[in-house]
């Protein structure tokens, strides 16, 4: 029996998201739950910055797991 470790939606998200970024999972879910299916960012799609409470972040791009990174000029979290 060969030991596969489940993934779940923690297991999906980058190091280190934009403290302003949000998702519905994490409001209503665990993120600790396992995700079933092929999909390559955590929660459900509902993702909106605090900062302008919009999927649009201050900077007019779109607001996603991996895009709210320390690249963006929004980013107000840990750089490298």
């Amino acid at each position: 029996m060969s030991e596969h470790k489940q993934k779940t939606h923690e297991d999906l998200m980058p190091k280190h998201p934009c403290p302003a970024f949000s998702m519905k999972h994490i409001l209503t879910q665990s993120m600790a739950d396992v995700v079933y299916d092929d999909r390559e960012e955590p929660g459900d799609g509902y993702y909106w910055c605090q900062k302008t409470c919009t999927p649009i972040g201050p900077d007019d791009e779109m607001v996603t797991p991996k895009t709210c990174c320390p690249e963006r000029s929004c980013y107000d979290g840990p750089r490298a």
